[in-house]
């Protein structure tokens, strides 16, 4: 459960997997799509985080550190331990110690002229979800009713403000990409969720209008723009809205659930699980009905482990460091 949820969304945590999953098939070389994942997540943490605070706002920024650093931690610590003995096992990454430093403080650099890619590669994202947590921490001190807007403004302004720099510093350049619009898409659905979600009736009407809308703006906005905040970001609210509203009521097996608990386990190791197979046992060499059946098996050893650290080892981290805080 999230912090200060009394009650946890489940399709939320199915949309969680499925976007976990979504960036798992990019690294999938029989798949290799997907990468959408990830702004379905920014879109999602938008909403979580106006979601936890409504009844709850106190030690927020301390709550989302204890939620994200230990795994981000101990995953980054296993990685640099690899580049330091096994190396080949890795495409980009080398035990370098100034890597290591920023990744694990979420500061951007350069990987080797790969671009922004901490030790963790997928780490990138969470450099922006620091600065969002920051910004929205920022938000609740001035004003709790207000966090929306004020956040809101935070977050343009500081896209503006790296946009306006990113020549001159690679941090800059990295935090100018505006995918950190998405944040305000998933603060604007929990608006339009806590407004309308007890009196919205659904019905199979309703559920033709909304697809065909949704289907109609999709179609139009990827004929229009190329701009990854507009072509994945506003389908990612869509589907969120989708899953709050017309799947709110149903019940999910229990598999899926549970999974989307696991979902950020799943989403920072899966690569190393995919790139062991495929440079230990060369996947690539065999025919095409091989690659299906070891692509099957690595689905399902990703979601195996991820539930697994999930349960004996992100999840006690956590819970015994909000009983240490008291939080």
């Amino acid at each position: 459960m999230e912090d200060g949820l009394l009650n946890k969304i489940e399709s939320i945590q199915v949309l969680r997997f499925l976007a976990a999953f979504s960036v798992m098939m990019v690294h999938l070389p029989l798949l290799g799509f997907g990468s959408w994942g990830v702004d379905i997540f920014f879109v999602i943490s938008g909403f979580i985080m106006m979601y936890v605070t409504e009844n709850n706002h106190k030690y927020f920024l301390l709550k989302r550190i204890i939620r994200i650093v230990p795994l981000y931690w101990i995953l980054t610590f296993g990685v640099f331990t690899i580049a330091i003995f096994y190396p080949y096992l890795l495409n980009n990454t080398t035990a370098n110690f100034e890597h290591l430093f920023k990744s694990l403080f979420f500061i951007p650099f350069n990987k080797n002229d790969t671009g922004h890619f901490p030790v963790l590669f997928l780490g990138w994202t969470l450099n922006f979800e620091i600065i969002f947590y920051i910004l929205f921490s920022i938000s609740l001190f001035f004003s709790k009713n207000n966090k929306f807007i004020i956040c809101s403004i935070l977050i343009i302004l500081f896209s503006f403000l790296n946009f306006t720099f990113s020549e001159k510093d690679f941090i800059f350049s990295a935090y100018s990409n505006y995918i950190f619009l998405e944040f305000i898409f998933g603060m604007v659905a929990y608006k339009i969720w806590k407004k309308f979600s007890n009196s919205f009736s659904i019905s199979s009407l309703n559920h033709f209008l909304f697809l065909l809308i949704a289907f109609s703006i999709i179609v139009i906005l990827n004929n229009i723009s190329s701009a990854r905040t507009i072509i994945f970001g506003i389908p990612s609210f869509l589907l969120l809205i989708y899953f709050l509203f017309f799947l709110k009521d149903i019940k999910f097996p229990k598999t899926l659930v549970i999974l989307g608990d696991a979902s950020y386990c799943m989403y920072l190791l899966h690569p190393y699980i995919i790139q062991f197979f495929y440079k230990i046992l060369d996947l690539e060499k065999y025919e095409l009905f091989l690659q299906i059946g070891f692509t099957i098996i690595i689905i399902l050893l990703v979601c195996v482990i991820s539930i697994l650290i999930f349960r004996f080892i992100e999840m006690p981290i956590n819970n015994n460091l909000k009983q240490k805080f008291k939080i």
